[in-house]
């Protein structure tokens, strides 16, 4: 009998193992975001983006479905200048023919990580949360969500961002 709980257990403990090691396997490795403001007076925020990768095709998404919107309405249209690189060289890519948030990389052998980069123009004027203006001359308001791209097929609860931020040099940040 105690030879039969023995196995049991043991059998239990290598089933723990496996779901422990697949969890760890197929946790998203984070995703490295830098955002310049040094232009914000000009409206021009600039984002790089360090996103792990694969050899072979990598769809990138950019939100569509902003928080506090009621509609897919993410201002993909004002990012600009999108660039893709990997170990220092440019990398094709296309848009979805008819998802405008979708984009596609083919990532090169030898590849560990897809770096991105683009510029978000802040309009001037709008009305919403994402299609006013969030920069100016003396201040800035920084929606990170505007900021981001995220590969497809990650459950959200799984992506992870580390980030920075680069401000203007004759800009202050408020006391904590």
């Amino acid at each position: 009998m105690a030879s039969q709980w023995r196995k049991a257990a043991f059998l239990l403990l290598i089933i723990l193992c496996l779901r422990v090691t697949a969890a760890a396997q197929n946790a998203a490795a984070p995703i490295r975001l830098s955002v310049d403001l040094t232009d914000a007076a000009r409206r021009i925020l600039h984002a790089h983006l360090t996103l792990p990768a694969k050899p072979g095709r990598l769809t990138l998404l950019y939100p569509k479905w902003i928080p506090g919107e009621h509609a897919p309405d993410g201002p993909v249209v004002d990012v600009v200048d999108l660039r893709f690189t990997a170990n220092g060289r440019p990398l094709s890519w296309r848009r979805d023919d008819l998802d405008m948030y979708t984009f596609y990389i083919d990532v090169p052998d030898g590849a560990a990580s897809v770096q991105a980069d683009f510029d978000y123009l802040s309009p001037a004027m709008g009305e919403g949360f994402s299609a006013g203006p969030a920069a100016d001359p003396v201040l800035a308001v920084l929606e990170w969500n505007l900021m981001v791209l995220y590969p497809a097929g990650i459950p959200a609860n799984k992506l992870v961002y580390q980030t920075s931020l680069r401000l203007p040099p004759n800009w202050n940040t408020p006391p904590h």
